[in-house]
């Protein structure tokens, strides 16, 4: 199977592995799991540490080159996540627009997200969610 994972699923694997859930670990964990990360959340991780909404341990160029170390896979934004993104429906009360392109990058790609944000339940009907 194959996985996309949130971006607060990348720092907290990197960081502060205590708070993945017990499948979570296994499955980043497991070298026959596929694991991808977008590009997006590297991107959404230098803007919230320039705003003051995060707090990084490292470089975002570090982080990446960690998880290329371990075998995840960094996923560029394809023109099939773009043309996706109008598939993702709006749903009240979270219009996150990394949120919505990571639905749309799994979407598009057949990958099932990992992540605890309660917000992509309302999406289950469309994306594959594991927590």
């Amino acid at each position: 199977m194959a996985y996309l994972l949130d971006t607060h699923v990348v720092l907290w694997a990197l960081d502060e592995e205590n708070r993945l859930s017990s499948k979570s670990k296994r499955i980043i964990s497991d070298a026959k799991s596929s694991c991808f990360v977008s590009v997006i959340s590297f991107f959404e991780m230098a803007i919230k540490k320039k705003i003051g909404k995060l707090e990084l341990s490292k470089s975002v160029a570090e982080y990446i080159q960690e998880l290329e170390r371990i075998g995840i896979i960094i996923l560029p934004i394809s023109n099939a996540a773009l043309d996706n993104y109008e598939s993702v429906p709006f749903m009240a009360g979270h219009g996150d627009p990394f949120d919505r392109l990571i639905l749309s990058i799994a979407l598009s790609e057949n990958l099932t997200v990992i992540s605890a944000d309660d917000k992509f339940e309302k999406y289950k009907n469309i994306v594959e969610i594991i927590w």
